[in-house]
């Protein structure tokens, strides 16, 4: 990929091989999710249980596939960007319909989050992602919620 002059490089995706890191980023994605459906007119279940535990996994599924090293081959060598990586998340969250609502606006404020988070990590250590994930997702999910209420 080549840059225009002013550009700056890309940013390559980020990369957790730590099964801890997943399960907390899922529990912050699961989090996000009810917000954001708390925040509108949603049809919404109360996630508890056998319920909770196979949507947690089906984001954990979806998070590991794009950060965790998978046969050997990096999240670097498949995707060529953040925004590759991101897009690769949104997709997968919204398609798989790992929610009864929401998907497609969660999916979204979720690859926003990353890619707002590893700008901010850019060249620094990815470890403390999540704590910088969950932050962001409450600041993101606060703005639109805020956002909201002021129109009504």
């Amino acid at each position: 990929m080549s840059l225009i002059m002013g550009q700056s490089a890309p940013i390559d995706p980020l990369v957790f091989d730590d099964e801890e890191a997943i399960g907390a980023l899922a529990s912050s994605v699961m989090y996000a999710h009810e917000r954001l459906l708390a925040s509108g007119k949603c049809y919404t279940t109360c996630m508890t249980g056998d319920r909770a535990a196979l949507i947690h996994g089906r984001i954990e599924s979806v998070l590991s596939n794009a950060f965790c090293t998978i046969f050997g081959q990096s999240p670097i060598d498949r995707f060529s960007d953040i925004f590759d990586q991101a897009s690769y998340i949104a997709e997968h969250m919204a398609k798989d319909h790992i929610f009864e609502d929401g998907n497609k606006r969660t999916s979204l404020v979720i690859a926003f989050v990353i890619i707002i988070v590893a700008n901010e990590l850019s060249g620094k250590d990815v470890s403390s992602f999540y704590i910088y994930s969950i932050w962001i997702i409450a600041f993101i999910i606060m703005s639109f919620i805020g956002g909201k209420n002021a129109r009504n």
